[in-house]
């Protein structure tokens, strides 16, 4: 499936020299927006640079990231990309190398970088990216793209969000997308009115595809591998995958390569049926996985989460979950908190209701497969 619509914003963003905030889920499709973007503009000669803040453990790490990617995304030989980039950086001081065998650029901070605010030296890398956007000699699309961009404010605080507007308003030649899948924290970032990044750009908010498109896509897939399908079996599959995208289409790939496998000795159907056994196969080759997430969390844990999945995500804070959690509401509602930080979960708002959901829907059911939920006795 494609994201036309997300495509153009994002390439349009960069192209113009804007800002944007492409804010959604894990799995949702976001790094392949960003990848295919990316690849788009650097076949029309543009100057992006992707870069995962969830790579670098601190902010020098990814000052460090961004020269160099700068650095290889300069032409005219190394000796003068090296150049170049000393100078586009030089309130830096950065040390440059480049190793001809794996054709990478290894950057390390001059003296005195490790004094300064970590939050200082991304201002500097951001203003010394934009001073090389205006020395090119022509008008080329030039953009940094940022994913997991909420990682960076974690890590620095709320100082660093300040500090980045005032630099990158200012600036006219570099498009900034800021990706990223914390979907609460990043929404309050760009909506209130008091934090440094309400109004700076665009925000796009990534949902799920829309069913009658996934439906469509999916029938005519299975259709074309020559297999038939059971009225309601498509619509089943993405209600198990709770139309996550990469989660209905490892599904999806799944069922496929499992009706192919068995076209010569049973009728090639997809049934609600074959998708339920497909699942729990896919479900099972992932026990390791699975089983070392779920062993590496608190008692408590765990046992919210049995409750997320007997719950359907609603009605958390009820008596009936503190009697099956055997802990109060409060309790609970710090061990949601707690997976929702490390990315186990995600909170899901809407008009009626908030919803938590798993991020990886297949983790619930392999605990729905594992642990028996819907018929667990806590003591």
């Amino acid at each position: 499936m494609d994201r036309k619509d997300e495509l153009t914003a994002v390439e349009q963003t960069i192209v113009e020299g804007n800002k944007l905030f492409l804010i959604g889920p894990r799995r949702y499709g976001k790094t392949s927006i960003l990848k295919v973007a990316t690849d788009r503009l650097s076949a029309k000669s543009g100057v992006v640079l992707r870069l995962d803040a969830e790579s670098y453990p601190s902010i020098d790490f990814l000052v460090e990231g961004l020269v160099a990617a700068t650095a290889k995304s300069l032409k005219g030989g190394v000796k003068r990309a090296g150049e170049q980039a000393r100078r586009f950086f030089a309130a830096l001081r950065p040390e440059l190398d480049y190793s001809l065998s794996s054709d990478t650029w290894s950057v390390k901070l001059g003296v005195g970088a490790d004094r300064r605010e970590k939050s200082v030296l991304l201002v500097d890398a951001l203003n010394g990216f934009e001073e090389m956007a205006r020395a090119l000699p022509d008008s080329r699309p030039v953009g940094l793209i940022i994913d997991e961009f909420q990682r960076i404010i974690e890590i620095g605080g709320r100082v660093v969000e300040g500090q980045i507007r005032s630099a990158i308003q200012t600036h006219s030649r570099v498009g900034y997308v800021f990706a990223g899948s914390k979907t609460r924290m990043l929404n309050d970032m760009v909506t209130d009115s008091t934090r440094p990044f309400y109004r700076l750009g665009s925000q796009l908010f990534l949902g799920p595809v829309p069913r009658v498109d996934f439906v469509a896509f999916l029938r005519k897939g299975f259709r074309e591998g020559g297999f038939s399908l059971e009225p309601g079996a498509v619509e089943h599959l993405l209600d198990l995958a709770e139309d996550v995208p990469y989660n209905v289409q490892w599904l999806a790939h799944n069922c496929w390569s499992q009706l192919r496998d068995n076209r010569p000795t049973e009728v090639s159907i997809l049934t609600s049926a074959f998708v339920d056994e497909t699942l729990t196969y896919v479900v099972r080759q992932q026990d390791p996985f699975y089983t070392q997430l779920w062993t590496g969390l608190t008692a408590i844990q765990q046992k919210t989460l049995m409750a997320v999945v007997q719950q359907r995500g609603v009605n958390l804070q009820s008596n009936r979950t503190s009697q099956l959690v055997a802990k109060s509401a409060g309790t609970i509602r710090k061990s949601l908190l707690s997976m929702i930080d490390t990315g186990i979960l995600r909170e899901e708002q809407s008009i009626k209701a908030t919803r938590i959901r798993f991020e990886d829907p297949f983790f619930g059911r392999w605990i729905q497969l594992t642990t028996n939920p819907d018929g667990w006795q806590i003591e």
